[in-house]
């Protein structure tokens, strides 16, 4: 019987081609723009869950007066917090050293951003280590741990291990070659080609920021009920360093204790749902994952519906065989799985045909997101026993409607030509498909032209200077002493009109 569906299937298939080829192209590009969505959505729901024991993990972060958030916290934090809670496992820390030069040899590089952290930093967040001891790399001052694409860039063939690199044009020791990291299993929500050890000698202060902390509580602790014993640290370390810096009474120090609040961020959720200025990386937004994911399933329902409005439109031609198969002795649960068969083999065929698509517009679409995925993620066992699963359902939903719609034909109406009669009265659902595809459509179009203008108007706005003209010179902090006195060359060209420093770019 199943066997007979397919063959009566292809049949029809072949018999209606241009039927047939508009659906399957309808349903393909449906597919193919909710794989390279699904693609994105994966993606960013895919940071920091590789760590062991990554539901433990938590970046400590601070609120001042409810107005202002912050990422990093100061350099006492992470072992203050260590010694005075026992549900406190572990913690490492992470100073992020940005733009500096590196080099060995012949070879020297602006570094975009280079990660100072603790011994154990590597061991926290399960970074592989390819060569060199994982519990040792990062324990002697001056150490440094590469990637394999920064190993190759500095040394080529040569083996790293052992070789000395200057940082910063050798302003203190050379580092250290102790280790190469591999590639990682996942994402997290920094990415760092150089690893040196920290310099912990400085001043262990409370009340200033610039140190990603991030802490390992023990299994099963509440890091609610923890964030409540913090202010009885902000007391007894911030509160004295507020008086001394600010030259401000007790009374007024003590203000902090309400204004100065440390919290815990769980290391799943940095990635999508924190909004600091002073992130290691721009992150995702828990918006986003929501807004394209409704965006994925509005187009594949517009796929859905195209492919029962075409079903249904042709209709009359399928009426005669209905009727000549119920005078043949076919009960009507047959006819039902005569043409649901026939809508799984259309969305199957129109599945492969946006696999083709994915791999075509994969390129293009993560230049446009600024991901890498990779063709093989779509084909991967994981990935596609619930594409195939997923198929299966788009294509029962697709045709159940047209199946219980062709199958319930007058069969006497039907044979005596009288089709008008056979059909009568417009479905309602029907009509209501029509409805909700225009409706859906026109808003999608509508929100694509208002996001098309606020991007038109945010990229073209007068910023009350002619930006055209305006030069800016990077790491003139190299001249050192030397600043002014090349600001004043520059001032003696006549091609420039002013000059001026900063230390960042508004």
């Amino acid at each position: 019987m199943i066997k007979n569906y397919f063959k009566i299937a292809w049949r029809n298939l072949m018999r209606n081609k241009i039927f047939s080829f508009i659906n399957i192209f309808g349903l393909s590009v449906g597919f193919t723009c909710c794989l390279l969505i699904s693609g994105f959505l994966y993606s960013e729901l895919s940071y920091d869950k590789f760590p062991v024991d990554s539901k433990d993990i938590y970046r400590v972060e601070l609120n001042v007066a409810n107005k202002d958030f912050y990422s990093a916290v100061d350099m006492a934090v992470g072992p203050g917090m260590k010694t005075a809670y026992p549900e406190v496992q572990g913690f490492s820390r992470l100073i992020n050293w940005k733009n500096v030069f590196v080099k060995y040899a012949n070879n020297q590089f602006k570094e975009p951003a280079i990660a100072a952290v603790d011994p154990d930093f590597l061991q926290l967040f399960s970074i592989p280590v390819q060569q060199g001891n994982i519990n040792t790399v990062l324990k002697e001052p001056n150490s440094i741990v590469l990637s394999e694409a920064a190993a190759f860039k500095y040394f080529g063939k040569e083996n790293p291990m052992g070789k000395l690199l200057e940082i910063n044009s050798n302003t203190g020791n050379p580092y250290k070659v102790t280790g190469i990291i591999g590639k990682l299993p996942g994402k997290l929500h920094f990415d760092f080609d150089m690893f040196v050890s920290l310099d912990d000698h400085g001043a262990h202060t409370w009340s200033n920021i610039g140190t990603y902390t991030y802490l390992k509580l023990k299994p099963q602790t509440d890091a609610k009920k923890l964030e409540t014993k913090f202010p009885e640290l902000v007391a007894r370390y911030v509160v004295p360093e507020v008086q001394h810096d600010m030259g401000v009474s007790l009374a007024e120090a003590q203000k902090s204790v309400n204004s100065f609040i440390f919290y815990l961020k769980p290391l799943s959720k940095i990635h999508l749902y924190s909004e600091n200025k002073d992130e290691l990386e721009t992150n995702g937004s828990i918006k986003y994952v929501y807004i394209f994911a409704a965006l994925a399933i509005f187009i594949l329902l517009l796929a859905v519906v195209n492919f029962t409005n075409l079903s249904t439109a042709t209709s009359v031609k399928r009426s005669k065989e209905v009727g000549i198969r119920k005078v043949m002795g076919s009960e009507k649960k047959q006819l039902i799985g005569q043409f649901l068969t026939e809508s799984v083999i259309l969305t199957s065929l129109a599945f492969i045909c946006s696999l083709l698509f994915v791999f075509l517009a994969l390129p293009y679409f993560n230049d446009l997101s600024g991901k890498h995925l990779e063709f093989g993620m779509f084909l991967s066992v994981k990935a596609l026993i619930p594409e195939l699963l997923f198929v299966c359902i788009v294509g029962i939903l697709a045709g159940i409607y047209p199946a219980f719609f062709l199958s319930s034909f007058n069969i006497i109406s039907i044979l005596k030509g009288k089709n008008n009669v056979a059909l009568k009265g417009r479905p309602v659902l029907r009509s209501s498909l029509v409805v909700f595809q225009f409706a859906v459509s026109i808003s999608l179009i509508i929100c694509t032209i208002v996001v098309y203008q606020q991007l038109h108007y945010m990229q073209n706005k007068e910023l009350g200077f002619d930006k055209t003209q305006v030069m800016v010179l990077n790491d003139t902090y190299l001249l050192g002493k030397d600043q002014d006195a090349f600001k004043q060359q520059l001032l003696q060209d006549s091609r420039v009109v002013s000059a001026t420093l900063s230390r960042d770019l508004p």
